[in-house]
């Protein structure tokens, strides 16, 4: 799709916040493996208005022009891409979290049956 000036922008904000918010909810759940998130406004390496999630070895570019008006999709492949690349098995529950994110943590004990 190709976005307006104005539209880039505002959808590149909303994904920033999407991508911050998944990557915030899975270390408030889990200690584990380290996930990063960087974006064009603070990498200049990164190409105009586009995303880095890392996790291990393995690396997703989201450029959000492709994803305007799609949110709930970013959200959906962001998360699904993460636990591909996530070693849910070297990970562990946050001692006293006041919450932790069901999803997270489904993911989790279907990695770790039997750990509590």
């Amino acid at each position: 799709m190709d976005a307006s000036g104005h539209e880039l922008y505002f959808a590149h904000q909303r994904a920033v916040q999407t991508v911050h918010g998944i990557a915030i909810r899975y270390r408030l759940a889990l200690i584990g493996p380290r996930v990063d998130v960087a974006h064009s406004e603070l990498d200049p390496t990164l190409p105009e208005h586009s995303i880095q999630v890392r996790a291990g070895d393995a690396e997703l570019l989201i450029r959000p022009g492709d994803w305007v008006g799609r949110r709930a999709e970013l959200d959906a492949h962001v998360l699904a891409w993460l636990l591909e690349h996530v070693d849910l098995r070297a990970a562990r529950p946050r001692p006293a979290a006041r919450r932790y994110d069901e999803v997270w943590m489904r993911a989790w004990r279907d990695a770790n049956p039997g750990r509590r």
